[in-house]
């Protein structure tokens, strides 16, 4: 288990008494706190020198915050040009304590700390307001966008509150994506078998060299084994797949071992995506791991302005996973995640007619798995 312990906790006035502040404070009660109040200037307050490697020192911070903006928001991901999935994401944690060097996260979070939206309550009841409106449609929800759903998740115990939660709305799924191990403060909640505890996967090679801080391939594997006994449904995403070489070996052998380890029967949903990112990432990875071979294949910067592999390389990767996925698997729903309809082709082996249409097939695939399960 990742050790973690911040040097010290800043909190936001407005959310001193909030419930989840509360819960965390008690678990660090020997760590220094600091009650922030509005307009404290949170940059001179840390301390940080730019100079330093911000970003590694920023994270040592934790602030409890006041959250005013939409937590509850569709994928940004979403694009026209795209095949998308309709999915949604709630923000509750900013930044990560693990350090891949392709992460995005820092290329664009401004502020270098774990943050934590500590109005929890306030931010679920205006989720259910804003989904009961749509009382017909199913909304698959997931809160791995902006850090690790589970990295933090035995100190800061925001996952148990959303799986109670999502356990009673009759029309949301929760999705908790990881790179961690840390399900076992989970397996007896009554999650009512609408969480989907996922896995982004990646083989060990990649996991050596690219993700830092993170679970070993066996303990993510395993983690998966745990919460499938519990009646959690689990989903896979192999994202972002590398061109390395001996690739076309090492990605076959990662399918055969996530299916030694977990029945298909289990799996909601599978996704795969080539590695794309923004191309200011590129200077912040060299300069923070110099032996990062991320940047190493051939790519080039396509017209949604994201660094990417040449087409003909995304679908080679995509449909040799997907004829693995086929073999071992052949009633999970797998999908390629932001990528344009011509990467489908000539990849995949068949390919929904727009968004709505992936969309039923990945709901599809998750009551499919609920039955199983009842």
């Amino acid at each position: 288990m990742l050790n973690y312990k911040p040097e010290q906790i800043l909190i936001d006035v407005e959310v001193e008494n909030s419930l989840l502040a509360r819960e965390i404070c008690d678990r660090f009660s020997d760590v220094p706190q600091l009650i922030l109040e509005q307009g404290d200037d949170h940059k001179k307050t840390l301390g940080l020198d730019p100079g330093r490697n911000p970003l590694t020192q920023g994270k040592k911070n934790l602030h409890l915050k006041y959250f005013q903006g939409h937590s509850f928001k569709s994928c940004p991901g979403f694009s026209e040009d795209l095949l998308c999935c309709n999915y949604f994401t709630l923000d509750l944690v900013e930044n990560c304590p693990f350090e891949c060097t392709y992460c995005i996260l820092q290329a664009f979070l401004n502020k270098p700390m774990i943050t934590v939206h500590a109005n929890l309550e306030e931010i679920l009841e205006n989720l259910k307001n804003q989904i009961s409106t749509r009382s017909r449609q199913l909304y698959r929800v997931g809160t791995g966008e902006h850090s690790d759903s589970l990295a933090l998740d035995p100190y800061l115990r925001i996952s148990p509150h959303l799986i109670r939660f999502f356990s009673n709305l009759p029309n949301a799924i929760l999705e908790l994506k990881t790179k961690s191990h840390h399900v076992d403060h989970l397996l007896d909640l009554p999650h009512g078998g609408k969480t989907v505890i996922a896995w982004s996967l990646n083989p060990e090679t990649i996991i050596e060299q690219e993700e830092y801080k993170t679970a070993r391939l066996d303990e993510r594997l395993e983690a998966a084994r745990k919460a499938s006994d519990a009646g959690y449904k689990l989903g896979f995403h192999f994202d972002p797949m590398l061109h390395f070489p001996g690739w076309e070996k090492e990605y076959p052998r990662l399918v055969e071992r996530l299916f030694d380890s977990v029945s298909p029967e289990r799996i909601a949903w599978i996704s795969m995506g080539t590695l794309r990112c923004l191309p200011m990432l590129k200077p912040i990875v060299e300069d923070r791991f110099p032996s990062s071979r991320v940047f190493l294949g051939e790519l080039f910067q396509s017209d949604d302005g994201k660094l990417r592999y040449l087409k003909r390389i995304r679908q080679e990767m995509i449909r040799l996973m997907q004829q693995e996925l086929q073999k071992h698997a052949p009633g999970v729903p797998n999908y390629i995640c932001m990528d344009k309809p011509s990467v489908w082709r000539n990849s995949m082996p068949s390919q929904p007619e727009d968004s709505s249409d992936l969309e039923a097939t990945l709901e599809f695939g998750f009551l499919q798995t609920e039955m199983e399960r009842v």
